[in-house]
């Protein structure tokens, strides 16, 4: 098991979480390369000021404990865990997050849809990525999924167009957007590398890029269409 440690800039929101009724999160996509991982890490690394957070890194290459598995340990750190630990801490965290292997199968997704309050995925602006990412919903839908929202990540910091232009395509699929999106920063890399959250990096840019999570956790926690209304099919 590994951890990472809390945020200094944690905010407080209007959600309660407890350990009888936590907030389950999964982070998936068909498509790889989106930024899954890095979500994950910086959804749990906010959702620690709630209290016992713990991160569940499913995917097979254990991207999450190995950047987990370089950080330099602190008090008040949310735990990293690979699913087999995951029995012994449930039950015990007011929040889960779980970043899925790459290209889950149907009963991967099914899983998810019977088990997390809400299913994000990450997607960049690319045209690929888009069409594979509403291929993905399309599926989560299928399953029975009503809890789905698209990520916007990997986004430019010189315009916003290319997000604009993403987000059309994906509504005019029948899947809800988040309003804040993710802009792309090297930071991300230094933070992996240190083993830990954007915003502990001595880089410029680390403070912006930690923002971009906090603003979209706060979506997340302040407006319960994601997790108790549903846009599909409307």
């Amino acid at each position: 098991m590994a951890v990472l440690p809390l945020s200094d800039s944690a905010q407080v929101t209007t959600r309660k979480l407890t350990a009888q009724n936590p907030l389950i999160v999964a982070i998936t996509n068909l498509k790889g390369g989106v930024a899954k991982t890095t979500t994950a890490v910086h959804f749990a690394e906010y959702l620690r000021q709630f209290g016992e957070t713990i991160l569940v890194d499913g995917d097979p290459n254990r991207s999450a404990i190995a950047w987990a598995g370089r950080a330099r340990l602190e008090d008040g750190a949310f735990r990293v865990i690979n699913e087999i630990q995951l029995a012994r801490y449930s039950g015990q965290a007011c929040a889960y997050v779980i970043d899925t292997k790459a290209r889950p199968d149907t009963d991967d997704l099914k899983a998810l849809v019977d088990t997390a309050t809400l299913i994000v995925l990450p997607t960049t602006t690319s045209g690929d990525d888009l069409r594979v990412t509403a291929q993905t919903a399309q599926l989560l839908t299928g399953v029975g999924s009503r809890h789905h929202w698209a990520l916007i990540t990997k986004a430019s910091t010189q315009g916003i167009s290319d997000v604009v232009e993403a987000k059309k395509f994906l509504e005019a699929e029948g899947l809800p957007v988040f309003q804040h999106w993710i802009r792309q920063y090297k930071a991300y890399q230094y933070a992996f590398l240190e083993g830990v959250p954007v915003h502990r990096v001595k880089n410029p840019k680390a403070q912006d890029a930690w923002s971009d999570y906090q603003a979209v956790m706060q979506e997340i926690m302040q407006d319960n269409s994601a997790t108790q209304e549903t846009r599909h099919g409307d």
